[in-house]
């Protein structure tokens, strides 16, 4: 690529998106309040203390990001993140994260801690989920960047693009013919005359997309399938989204959350995230536990079907708030 075109980055390794993490948090107070809610949502900072990168203990390796706040309860609060682009995890590195957490609450003056991995969401597996406090995907991260107004933000934006490019084609198996069945299963089951595929997606290995062309059904929400991983002991995400549109307005943003929070209770087995921007609503199907059930014949019946459910649900509800 010509320098005339831009900014280009051939490879950006974990270091590069260390520094662009800890950047974001020591100048933008948005991006730090932001940083921190994703973290725990109930915590309440009033300050930042600051932060550092690969601090290292003797016989517990190193932490990547290190980020201390002080709390509205007079707390100093420490976040230590684990940051993850395709590499395997070291033997215990999670373990070794909480050793240093409670090293720095029992002997350097911590009053707490949260352990969290920052990684594409195509990274993150199941015990992951499990075993860190937290995660922040780097996808969210990217489209905080996009709706805010940060120094550098281009710039920024562009080192998260090009992480999540290298994620991608490194470490995920491909899950193409699964999405292609899902969606010519969802599309050919579906009674709902408006629903098609987001074209934006064409291409992606490991998700798709579905939108309305409905008239009354508004343009930003996204009926979503993330396959985690494919085969009989995979997983798969099936999502209620709120895309970043240009013309999204933040008060038409919050109204859409506000629907969605209404009727949340039509879908009590999903994970609602309304302080999350894009991925409201999130269900997780385990390939494994669906083909031990005589309900479905295969893992894409099921994710079929919860799509079906979902679908079904929400789309009459929009469109009716938006006539």
């Amino acid at each position: 690529m010509k320098i005339e075109q831009g900014t280009s980055f051939g490879s950006v390794g974990e270091h590069d998106v260390d520094f662009s993490v800890a950047q974001l948090v020591e100048t933008s107070d948005s991006f730090r309040h932001w940083f921190v809610s994703q973290t725990d949502s109930a915590l309440d900072i009033v300050g930042y203390i600051g932060g550092v990168l690969h601090a290292s203990y003797a016989g517990e390796g190193e932490s990547d990001i290190e980020f201390g706040f002080l709390t509205s309860t007079g707390d100093r609060h420490i976040v230590l993140v684990e940051n993850k682009i395709s590499a395997e995890k070291q033997p215990n590195q999670i373990e070794r994260y909480y050793n240093r957490g409670e090293f720095r609450v029992e002997r350097d003056g911590w009053d707490s801690y949260t352990v969290c991995l920052l990684a594409p969401e195509s990274y993150v597996s199941t015990e992951d989920e499990a075993e860190f406090d937290s995660i922040i995907y780097y996808e969210d991260v990217l489209e905080q960047i996009k709706s805010g107004s940060y120094d550098g933000g281009d710039f920024l934006g562009s080192v998260f693009e090009a992480a999540l490019t290298k994620s991608r084609t490194s470490n995920t198996a491909d899950a193409t013919d699964t999405l292609r069945r899902i969606e010519d299963q969802f599309l050919s089951e579906t009674e709902i005359r408006h629903l098609e595929r987001d074209l934006e997606y064409t291409g992606y290995n490991k998700r798709t997309s579905f939108k309305s062309t409905h008239p009354e059904h508004h343009d930003a929400i996204r009926y979503d399938v993330f396959v985690g991983e494919t085969g009989a002991t995979g997983r798969t995400t099936v999502r209620l989204q709120i895309k970043s549109l240009d013309e999204l307005t933040e008060a038409e943003r919050e109204w859409l959350k506000t629907i969605a929070s209404e009727h949340r209770g039509a879908l009590p087995d999903y994970r609602w995230r309304l302080d999350r921007k894009v991925n409201i609503g999130s269900k997780k199907i385990g390939h494994e536990a669906v083909i031990q059930d005589s309900s479905f014949d295969t893992y894409v019946d099921a994710i079929v079907d919860e799509l079906l459910t979902l679908t079904d649900t929400f789309h009459p509800i929009f469109v009716e708030a938006n006539s």
